[in-house]
């Protein structure tokens, strides 16, 4: 009796150890880059993004680091830009105020923005993982000039990009606020 009663909690004690030292799926899925840019009167949140650094400035931070600076947010009604993205040098003036204003910066780094050159769906982008070589492909290389901006954000808009230093990625739209204290919510993914 004691050596079943002895093999019972052996058996019970290594299915414990088995079921407590298994990971939930969950717990290995990658973090994502989800980030919020404010616009130029938003004092929460900053409205400027080093996608090398996954980090988000706010404009007195951005001006000492403006060589790692490549996407900002601003709001402009004019023009019908709304909540928008640009990169640092696309000559953006007057929006931001003050001797940090970006037009100030010792550098305004450029990022080019298109459509994606293959049509690809929100299940399609949330498929993807940051590394996956297929990003670069999205990325229209037959855009050398212009595109430094997107206007008019809405969620599920999903645009690719490519940084001054080479990087390729991809954002997906996720929330939007207009107006000069507004922002912009996208998740990005970059090759």
């Amino acid at each position: 009796m004691k050596t079943i009663t002895l093999n019972l909690i052996l058996l019970f004690a290594a299915a414990m150890l088995v079921f407590t030292s298994c990971k939930k799926d969950e717990d290995n899925e990658p973090a994502k880059n989800i980030v919020t840019l404010g616009a130029q009167e938003n004092t929460t949140h900053g409205a400027f993004l080093s996608v090398t650094e996954k980090k988000v400035y706010k404009q007195a931070d951005a001006f000492a680091a403006s060589d790692k600076i490549d996407i900002l947010c601003f709001f402009e009604e004019a023009g019908g830009n709304n909540i928008a993205i640009a990169a640092p040098g696309t000559g953006i003036n007057g929006i931001y105020t003050g001797e940090t204003a970006p037009e100030n910066w010792a550098t305004k780094n450029q990022t080019y923005f298109t459509d994606p050159a293959t049509e690809i769906t929100v299940a399609q982008f949330d498929q993807l993982k940051d590394g996956d070589a297929i990003i670069q492909s999205y990325y229209d290389e037959t855009v050398t000039s212009g595109n430094r901006k997107k206007k008019d954000m809405k969620v599920d808009d999903i645009y690719a990009f490519k940084t001054v230093s080479g990087t390729y990625g991809l954002f997906k739209v996720t929330a939007v606020e207009q107006g000069a204290t507004g922002l912009v919510t996208f998740e990005f993914k970059t090759k």
